[in-house]
């Protein structure tokens, strides 16, 4: 039988907890620290490597700092969510209404605002759920965690506009790729919304785990990805390009950024 036990290991510049499972009767007598390591054995820093006991605190006041911060940006921008946000639920149901949505350019530039916003709250919205799950499953504290997510999105961001920029250049077609990178804009947003229950359901009921939430947030916007990819096979049919050319474009500007910057992240 084996019990759970956590042990706190400091020297004079860092301190670590190393959770481990041991047989119940290794209780009652000496054990040697190679026995420590298996691979159930999860090591975790409470606070960051050579910090005093005035920084120790610091990631939970930096956290508290960046959510601050975007419940601002949500208090300054309240005004393009307000006027975006139904434009874009119904670009979701039909494509004319995306189309509809763009020749406002006033609206489209609020719906471009509003994007932004979802960028950032999902690292927000997942460092919040799952702050513990994060620093003992990853040993990431929390705050970076969520600067490197936001990071990532950023990056994959910036390739899939290369890839439209570089497949506008090569098919001399500004519009069809235009409106595929604008109709990602609104999947991104309402993506962001559906997993916003997800929050409340850790709010009403803590007794959820942070992994569970985690799934939960995932699986509800895998709808919401498989609409967009309907939607991009729409408008790149609907131009007259091949069901071939759709394929090579699904492979090369959905899923090469994200499997590349998820190759890069492993790798490190």
């Amino acid at each position: 039988m084996f019990q759970k036990d956590t042990l706190y290991i400091t020297d004079s510049v860092s301190c670590r907890y190393l959770i481990v499972d041991l047989p119940v009767t290794h209780f009652n007598r000496d054990i040697s620290a190679d026995s420590l390591w298996s691979s159930t054995t999860k090591s975790l820093a409470p606070y960051p490597m050579g910090s005093s006991s005035k920084v120790q605190n610091s990631p939970n006041l930096l956290l508290s700092g960046i959510i601050l911060t975007f419940l601002i940006i949500l208090i300054i921008f309240s005004r393009e969510l307000i006027s975006a946000l139904p434009a874009v639920f119904k670009s979701i149901f039909s494509l004319k209404n995306h189309y509809k949505l763009e020749e406002r350019l006033s609206l489209s530039n609020m719906r471009n605002i509003v994007f932004v916003i979802s960028l950032i709250y999902f690292p927000v919205i997942i460092t919040i759920m799952a702050d513990n799950f994060i620093s003992s499953e990853f040993g990431i504290y929390p705050p970076f965690f969520l600067i490197l997510f936001f990071l990532s999105l950023i990056a994959i961001g910036v390739a899939k506009k290369l890839i439209f920029k570089l497949l506008s250049w090569l098919n001399r077609d500004k519009y069809t790729f235009a409106s595929l990178e604008k109709t990602g804009f609104n999947h991104v947003i309402v993506a962001a919304i559906v997993t916003f229950p997800s929050l409340l359901a850790k709010l009403f009921n803590p007794e959820l785990t942070e992994e569970t939430l985690i799934y939960a947030m995932a699986f509800s916007i895998l709808p919401i990805y498989i609409l967009y990819i309907f939607r991009s096979y729409q408008i790149i049919i609907g131009n007259r390009f091949s069901p071939f050319f759709y394929i090579l474009y699904l492979c090369g500007a959905e899923i090469l950024p994200i499997v590349l910057l998820a190759h890069f992240i492993l790798s490190l």
